[in-house]
C-alpha cells in the first residue's frame, strides 16, 4: 500500500457516466492509498432503504436529484475516495461540496464503450429518460463533467488498475 504523504491532497472524488468505472476504480484506489472508500449510490440506497431505480420511480428524476444532492452535501469525509452517481453533476451545490472534500477526477469513457459495459441502464438505476440513448445522456452531461473536473482521465481503453495508476501519478500519491 502506498500511503499518501502529500498533505495538500485531501481525498479524491470520482465523477463520470454510469459504467465509467467509478466504483471499481474507487475501491482499488482506496486499497492502494489507504483512504476510506465511500460510494454515494450505496449511501443513498442504504439511507432510503430502496434501490436507486425504486427511488427514481417513486420520486421522479427531479425528486431523485434533490435526494442525491442532499445526501452528497451531508458527507463529511474529507480524506476519502468518493465514487459518485453519474447524475450528481446536475447539482452545483453538491459539486461544490465535493470539491471541498477532495480533487474531482472525471473518468471519461466514450459512449461506444459505455454501451458495451451497460446492458440495461434502467435496471441499474441510471437517471435516464425512456427513449434516450447513453450517447445522448453522455452528450447532455459532458459540459457539466468538464466544468467540475479538476483532472480528466480518458478511461475508455484503460484497465481499472491503469486508471488508478494515472490518478496516483497526477496527484503525486
Amino acid at each position: 500500500m502506498v500511503q499518501n504523504d502529500n498533505p495538500s491532497v485531501r481525498g479524491v472524488v470520482l465523477i463520470g457516466m454510469p459504467g465509467s468505472g467509478k466504483s471499481t476504480v474507487g475501491k482499488l484506489l482506496s486499497e492502494q492509498t489507504g483512504f476510506p472508500f465511500l460510494d454515494t449510490d450505496e449511501l443513498i440506497e442504504s439511507g432510503e432503504s430502496q434501490r436507486l431505480i425504486e427511488i427514481i420511480s417513486e420520486h421522479s428524476a427531479e425528486g431523485f436529484r434533490k435526494i442525491e444532492s442532499a445526501y452528497v452535501q451531508s458527507i463529511q469525509s474529507a480524506g476519502s475516495i468518493i465514487s459518485t452517481g453519474g447524475s450528481v453533476c446536475y447539482s452545483n451545490e453538491a459539486m461544490q461540496h465535493l470539491r471541498s472534500l477532495g480533487t474531482i477526477v472525471w473518468l471519461d469513457v466514450s459512449p461506444e464503450v459505455l454501451e458495451q459495459r451497460i446492458s440495461d441502464a434502467f435496471d441499474r438505476g441510471v437517471l435516464i429518460e425512456p427513449g434516450t440513448s447513453l450517447a445522448e445522456l453522455y452528450k447532455s452531461r459532458y459540459a457539466l463533467y468538464e466544468k467540475y473536473a479538476q483532472i480528466k482521465i480518458d478511461a475508455s481503453q484503460l484497465t481499472p488498475q491503469e486508471v488508478v495508476s494515472q490518478i496516483c501519478q497526477q496527484l503525486a500519491f
